[in-house]
């Protein structure tokens, strides 16, 4: 089988045996027959709908997947398996794996800088970054950070493993929401840890069961049938994506979308990204005027979140502080990028 996304997300679990559904069952036991051959036990160790969809999501990402309750849970996991006396944390960084770093009483230090960085401890990459869609250069961060014993993770939620593969690039983890784009459909929870060394896959796995963080069997489902079509969603919304980004920048906003060739990582991304995504982000003038304007889209729906097909308006310093007061993020859908524009042009007219 090649290397091919639009056949790994369909057939990278086709090793899992199962009954002849062409669209694999829910299985739904929290505990099986014991037999001597038996090898499923007990639902929070192993799970034959858990075992399909890490399948498609390690052939993706070309490692060994661990999926998880929520894209948190895959964060707090990994941070705690790890254990590191010192993180690197971008300042553009989904608000969730900040606060988690953060929060008392762990004995954890964050640092802003890779010089701080020794033997042992993360680098925690993200990027395309949450809000701003900030590039980093993963390969020559990894080169750099791996000879000195640092281990580098890479959070590709926004990229998807079809637009970015961090582990070729030399990453030791990437990690995904796949409530996001890998499930799609904005109905089902759930993360994911891929590491391309088998040891740390297992014994990421063995924590797991100790800890109880294995998902719930319809998440798991709803996310094996949404990846399935993850090629095809991705790459039609990056494309239209691209569009609203030109139609945005030709207002004389501020736009932040690495397909922009005045966006700071382009350069970066093209190199590293076989598309730029589906997040656009720009701003307004105030905290104020961006509010009011999120209130105005009819076809946008004004939620958190984003990746699913249809599209969606946040004003993130709503929700976090963080965030440029003025920041608009659109996480682009799959309806009509002329109804997407028009809406566009509607909600920021008083502009």
């Amino acid at each position: 089988m090649s290397g091919d996304p639009f056949t790994q997300a369909l057939h990278g679990d086709d090793a899992i045996p199962d009954a002849a559904d062409v669209g694999p069952p829910i299985h739904v036991a929290s505990t099986y027959d014991r037999s001597e051959q038996g090898e499923l036990v007990y639902r929070r160790n192993q799970h034959i709908t858990t075992e399909r969809l890490e399948a498609v999501l390690g052939a993706l990402e070309g490692g060994e997947a661990v999926v998880y309750p929520s894209g948190m849970a895959a964060i707090a996991s990994l941070l705690r398996y790890l254990n590191p006396a010192r993180i690197y944390l971008p300042a553009d960084v989904y608000h969730g794996t900040r606060s988690y770093v953060t929060a008392a009483p762990r004995a954890w230090q964050a640092v802003e800088a890779f010089d701080d960085l020794g033997p042992g401890d993360v680098a925690w990459l993200e990027t395309p970054s949450n809000p701003k869609c900030l590039i980093t250069d993963v390969a020559a961060v990894a080169a750099d950070l791996g000879s000195r014993g640092v281990t580098v993770v890479v959070d590709s939620t926004f990229a998807t493993p079809v637009l970015q593969r961090p582990l070729s690039l030399g990453a030791d983890y990437v990690v995904h929401s796949s409530t996001k784009y890998i499930g799609g459909h904005s109905d089902a929870m759930g993360g994911v840890v891929v590491t391309a060394d088998s040891n740390r896959a297992a014994e990421l796995l063995e924590a797991r069961v100790i800890d109880g963080t294995i998902p719930g069997s319809l998440d798991v489902w709803l996310t094996l049938r949404g990846v399935r079509t993850l090629p095809l969603r991705i790459a039609r919304q990056s494309e239209t994506a691209a569009s609203l980004a030109e139609y945005l920048d030709g207002r004389g906003l501020l736009v932040w979308y690495p397909g922009l060739g005045t966006h700071p990582g382009h350069q970066v991304a093209a190199r590293q990204m076989s598309q730029f995504g589906a997040i656009v982000s720009f701003e307004l003038s105030s905290y104020e005027e961006a509010a009011e304007a999120a209130t105005r889209f009819e076809v946008f729906r004004r939620a958190t979140s984003l990746g699913g097909v249809e599209s969606v308006v946040e004003h993130r310093a709503s929700v976090n502080p963080l965030a440029p007061p003025g920041l608009l993020r659109l996480s682009v859908g799959l309806e009509s990028p002329a109804d997407l524009i028009a809406d566009l042009d509607a909600a920021l007219i008083p502009t």
